[in-house]
């Protein structure tokens, strides 16, 4: 099949609720931030000059047909995206062919469509969201100022590797697909390989005394943005390390689609709560990091609170299938994790005990912006069995 046509990216705009109308703020970005342009191929913001330059590369290197390769591994339809040299610049993942979409390229999810639909997908999540939630997942994180997760952007691609189904034996014509685009990190491993190893040497042979300090904190810093999200899918081989003895330590968490739930996971269903893996390793176990801990508790204000959901909701309204019900939905989790995470610093707990506390559903007590920097006094907590019904 010839390559088709260059015209790789195009530009999408988002809706706004006349009934909630999101209030205008420096302190807020614009979708563009998000979105990647058509005609100019990059995003906007000052501090995305390392991102635009690695879709420039990709771009170059679609004209001179060079084009994304599927990635065996996972449920989904992911794919490489590499520069004209060969070296990988990022993963791509198609909106259409996220692991419940129907033009997922894997097997298992097909058969598992088929066969065992009563089973089939998250309830608690929105089907084929995936994208917003990556993108999301890379907003909370510079909010937080983390750097833990790659940074993801959602932009268009158009290449005849990817999968457009068949047709009475005949493959379909390529056309643009939309998707989330996230940075590649190289010389990474997974928190498997790298854990056992120094579970294999010992820890205290493995990193020096300022390293576990440090790795503690980096790993306290994953498991706050977990559950800030409330990912659903957090597991051994989807956090990635590097390091090199003495010099660089980091933390990468990638596949952070299968987060932003419109209802907790464990009041949906008796059999699949979808816990955080990570609670399970010592590292959870320790207290929260002064430092972090006290940045933190100066972080997230009610105005902080106001402002992430807001940008969410600015990004989740992309979505051309967007609910306005389902996402104020998804806002009420999100303040609600939150609202324990704030009491869970107070209280100087651990990762552990967090994860541990009752889910909240959590909704303003204001319209427009906060009245104060009283918790109290913005926003009241429910659990989900008291929710019967409320206004975002």
């Amino acid at each position: 099949m010839s390559a088709p046509p260059i015209n790789n990216l195009s530009i999408s705009h988002s809706s706004r609720s006349v009934t909630e109308p999101i209030e205008p703020s420096a302190d807020l970005v614009h979708l563009s931030q998000y979105i990647a342009n058509s005609k100019k191929f990059q995003v906007s913001g000052s501090d995305e000059s390392e991102f635009n330059e690695n879709l420039r590369r990709a771009v170059q290197a679609f004209e001179a047909g060079v084009f994304p390769q599927l990635i065996a591994d996972g449920s989904s339809g992911s794919y490489f995206i590499h520069d004209v040299n060969g070296a990988t610049l990022a993963v791509f993942k198609p909106r259409d062919e996220e692991p419940f979409a129907d033009l997922n390229p894997k097997w298992p999810k097909f058969f598992q469509r088929i066969l065992c639909f009563c089973c089939f997908g998250r309830a608690c999540l929105i089907p084929n969201h995936g994208y917003l939630s990556e993108t999301a997942a890379s907003l909370v994180d510079s909010r937080l100022h983390f750097n833990i997760v790659p940074k993801t952007r959602i932009v268009k691609l158009m290449s005849p590797t990817f999968f457009y189904g068949r047709r009475f034996g005949k493959q379909i014509e390529a056309r643009p697909k939309e998707g989330s685009y996230q940075m590649f990190v190289n010389d990474y491993e997974s928190a498997t390989a790298v854990l056992t190893r120094w579970n294999e040497i010992g820890l205290n042979n493995a990193l020096t005394l300022p390293e576990i300090h440090e790795f503690t904190i980096l790993f306290q810093k994953m498991c706050i943005l977990d559950y800030v999200i409330r990912n659903t899918d957090r597991h051994m081989d989807n956090w990635l390390i590097r390091h090199v003895p003495g010099r660089e330590l980091k933390i990468a968490a990638i596949d952070n689609g299968l987060a932003f739930p419109i209802k907790h996971p464990e009041t949906v269903s008796v059999f699949r709560h979808f816990p955080f893996n990570w609670s399970a390793l010592s590292w959870s176990h320790k207290p929260w990091d002064r430092e972090l801990r006290d940045d933190l508790l100066a972080t997230i204000t009610p105005v902080f609170v106001d402002n992430l959901c807001k940008e969410l909701m600015v990004l989740f309204r992309h979505d051309k299938s967007h609910s306005r019900l389902l996402t104020y939905s998804q806002m009420r989790v999100v303040r609600g994790q939150l609202w324990n995470l704030r009491h869970s610093l107070i209280a100087n707990e651990t990762p552990c005990d967090l994860v541990k506390r009752v889910p909240l559903l959590v909704s303003r007590r204001y319209h427009g912006a906060p009245v104060s920097e009283n918790w109290d006094q913005c926003f009241y907590a429910r659990t989900d069995e008291e929710l019967s019904r409320g206004c975002c």
